[in-house]
This record gives structure tokens, sequence and C-alpha cells, in this order.
């Protein structure tokens, strides 16, 4: 097995890593097409992007043709970049993201709260999700006050209008706490590893 820390940043370096983007959508398109095609339900997935994707010059093209080749509806489909890659490259992200809305796309923004700050710039980042970096959870559930304190994130977040999952949930109680603090989702090992795309199929898809 080879982990995403040690070939994602050869291919970025060589400039590569949205040739990699592009077939990992593809992938995707493929499994839904094949879920769909066998009667199964089908759930939404989220695809990580490069922020050299901003660089391109017509880089959503090729996404909507590669939906349109296995018929897949572009609500099924969310692009997900991080925000140390929204702040290094806000302008070019910014369009990049508007893009892809507007080929019917959802948008969200990773690892918020991790690197650089996107405060100022929140009220018109154009993503539909907002998920917070698991430094968070582990930073600000130990005491009252820290408690507080993602609560107010959660609320500030969502009263903007986004949606606001929260990333690194490995227990139980973190889980309770995101449910009292009226987070609309959360994702980590608590709920499930990394797994092959054939058994989140058997999993998810075929019951």
């Amino acid at each position: 097995m080879v982990y995403p820390d040690q070939f994602i940043p050869i291919l970025e370096s060589t400039g590569r890593i949205v040739e990699l983007d592009l077939y990992i959508f593809e992938q995707v398109a493929q499994f839904l097409q094949r879920n769909a095609q066998a009667g199964h339900r089908l759930l939404p997935i989220a695809v990580n992007a490069s922020v050299a994707l901003a660089r391109e010059d017509a880089p959503t093209q090729e996404y909507s043709e590669i939906l349109e080749k296995h018929n897949i509806s572009a609500r099924m489909l969310e692009i997900e970049l991080t925000e140390t890659a929204v702040v290094s490259e806000y302008d070019r992200v910014k369009r990049l993201l508007s893009s892809f809305q507007s080929d019917g796309m959802q948008t969200s923004l990773d690892d918020f709260g991790a690197g650089g700050s996107l405060l100022n710039n929140m009220v018109d980042i154009p993503v539909n999700t907002i998920k917070l970096d698991k430094l968070f959870l582990t930073r600000c559930s130990s005491n009252a006050r820290g408690t507080d304190f993602l609560r107010e994130i959660v609320h500030l977040v969502k009263r903007l209008g986004y949606n606001v999952i929260c990333e690194g949930i490995e227990t139980e109680e973190q889980v309770q706490l995101l449910r009292s603090l009226d987070c609309d989702g959360a994702q980590g090992f608590w709920f499930s590893k990394a797994i092959p795309a054939e058994e989140f199929e058997r999993r998810y898809l075929c019951s």
C-alpha cells in the first residue's frame, strides 16, 4: 500500500497532479455509473482536487465531459480543496470553484483551520460545505471554554450559509459532542477507515 502523502508531493513537484485528479474523478464516475446500471442506490461522493487545477486554462471542461461520458448527474460529485490551497491561490481558486458550481457540482473546503486563515474571505468563497480540521476538535473538546469556542465556530459557519462537517472523529464521545453543537456532519475513523471501492459498494450501496 502506497499512501497519498508518499506520492502526491512527487506528482505536485512534477506537474502531474492534475492528471491524477482527472483520473480519480473518472474512476468515481465509472463507479457511480456501474452501480446505477446495477440498480443500486447512489450516494454523492467527494473528490479531492489540487490547487494546480486552478492554474489550468479550462479546468472544468474535462470534468463535465467525464460526467457526460458516463451519464452521471453533476450533483453526485463534490469537488474538495483544502483551505491552504484556497489561501495560496485565492482569486484563481474562487473562479475554479464558481465554475464547478455553475456545472452543477457541489464544492467543499477541507481542513479549515489547519493552516492559513480564510476568515477574511469566508463571506464569498464559493463552496457548499466547510470541513473543520480535526485540530479544532482535539484542542477544543477538553474543557468548557474550548467547547464554547467550537460551538461558536460551528454556528458562525452555519449562519454564513455553509454546511459544517467536523473531521477526525475517533470516539463516541466526540460524536455526541458534535450532535450537541448542532454540527451538520462528521467524518473519521469512528465511522470507517478508508476502504476499497468494492467494500464501500457492498456496505453502503447494495443494502
